[in-house]
């Protein structure tokens, strides 16, 4: 790849690249059109300066009275010799080899192997030359230009710095929108804010929010559909369960029974399926009452108290692990029904996965984050076969059932609705694999204790 065109895909990945490089350039082209001109100028005043002072040397000279018959030098100690101006009168012998025939004014002459630059001045016993070397006036011209021009070029990697620090922060706003942007849920849909936003992003921001308002409003629609579509299913399943129930106390062939019993665990699965796409719709839907304080660990004793009848179905040994000596979970913000919810389905799925007479364990503990910030967790160990590293992240997603061992009755709801809760409470869920096999589900969010709220409670549902 060509330099230029190496140059051209590097600024091109970049808007911020694309404005430095072309104001870079234009600087720089400014920079030395400037420092040309400049140059010119410089060495033009400069020359013209050493004339003036050959007129000036001369006219002392005549002022000063009768001019001797030697040639006037200066001494070699009193002046610079590269600078020094050699004042005679014409046909004088002993001197500089001018013409005698100069006419007043100024000259170029060659005299004694050297180009000198004479100024002729008529004097009442003759005329007057004052003679300086032009090699040496060029010299010095050159340097005078050189002097200006210096620090013109200094100015242009300055200016390129300057740019980049103006650039970057006339962008800040860009980088501060997509900031909030990248912070955002999948949930939080609203507007961005245009006040602070400059005149020229406005437009692209308000295309931004015109498609946000349309996925808001296409989620809306799957969300009413979705439980609408809940609401209807639950009437005809549960008189179809009954129905069926019905049919149990009827005496059967022992054929006909085993299907019945296989329809009314399909039923049950199903009115399964229809109670999660209902919380699945609540969840999404956003926060459904105030948050206030909430004790997370009064809320695990209650939904283990209520899965206490699966756990023993299943032979499970589940409980809550308690340090006497470590300090009680700190309250946390939340919706007791939504926290309910979540941590019910977290403790549900670890005993439909834990492997039949495993164990289930259950903690909840603060703990101070490196920042000062006081987290409070609520852990769910399993012993099941927990999940493969490669589908940890597709986990949350609705209806992916992971392809797991052990218990196959779930639908695959249970951790979509775990996310969008945690979304709306403003926390975190996190699975894991344990070294010693089975799963870890982890729930954090920010502790209650530093913001002033209601009187806390065990948030029983």
């Amino acid at each position: 790849m060509k330099p230029v065109q190496a140059l051209r895909h590097w600024a091109g990945q970049s808007l911020l690249r694309r404005l430095w490089l072309s104001t870079t350039l234009m600087v720089a082209l400014v920079g030395v059109c400037t420092g040309a001109v400049s140059y010119v100028l410089g060495y033009v005043e400069a020359n013209r300066l050493q004339d003036v002072q050959l007129r000036q040397v001369a006219a002392l000279v005549h002022a000063g009275g009768q001019m001797p018959d030697a040639t006037l030098l200066a001494r070699a100690a009193e002046v610079d010799q590269d600078a020094r101006i050699v004042v005679q009168r014409l046909g004088t012998p002993g001197g500089l080899p001018l013409p005698a025939d100069l006419a007043p004014g100024m000259h170029v002459v060659r005299a004694a192997g050297q180009e000198w630059r004479v100024f002729v001045r008529r004097d009442p016993g003759g005329m007057i030359a004052a003679a300086q070397r032009t090699d040496l006036r060029s010299d010095a011209a050159t340097d005078s230009a050189q002097r200006t021009l210096y620090p013109l070029l200094a100015l242009i990697p300055l200016l390129a710095l300057l740019a980049t620090l103006v650039l970057r922060r006339a962008l800040r706003p860009v980088l501060s929108l997509a900031a909030q942007v990248d912070a955002r849920s999948e949930l939080r849909l609203e507007p961005l804010p245009v006040v602070e936003v400059p005149r020229e992003l406005r437009p692209f921001v308000a295309s931004i929010n015109g498609l946000l308002e349309r996925v808001r409003m296409l989620r809306d629609r799957e969300r009413r559909f979705l439980a609408d579509a809940a609401h209807e299913l639950r009437t005809p399943i549960a008189a179809l369960t009954l129905q069926a129930e019905n049919l149990d106390h009827v005496e059967l062939p022992r054929e006909a029974r085993e299907r019945l019993r296989g329809m009314l665990a399909g039923l049950a699965r199903t009115r399964a399926v229809v109670e999660q796409l209902l919380s699945l719709a609540r969840a999404q839907s956003g926060p459904a009452g105030q948050p206030r304080a909430v004790e997370p660990l009064g809320v695990l004793r209650h939904v283990l108290e209520d899965l206490l009848p699966l756990a023993r179905q299943r032979g499970i040994d589940i409980g809550i692990e308690h340090d006497e000596q470590a300090p009680k979970a700190a309250p946390i913000l939340a919706d007791p029904t939504q926290l309910y919810t979540l941590l019910r389905n977290a403790v549900d799925n670890a005993l439909r996965y834990a492997r039949p007479g495993g164990r289930v364990d259950l903690s909840c503990f603060t703990e101070t984050a490196p920042d000062g910030v006081a987290w409070t967790h609520v852990v769910i160990d399993d012993d099941g076969p927990g999940i493969p590293e490669e589908l940890l992240p597709q986990a949350f997603e609705a209806f992916n059932r992971l392809h797991r061992d052990g218990e196959q009755g779930g639908s695959g709801l249970g951790l979509a609705i775990m996310s969008s809760i945690a979304a709306n409470l403003g926390g975190e869920v996190g699975l894991s694999n344990r070294p010693r096999g089975g799963l870890r589900v982890r729930y954090s969010q920010r502790s209650a204790a530093a913001h002033p709220v209601p009187a806390a409670g065990h948030g029983r549902p």
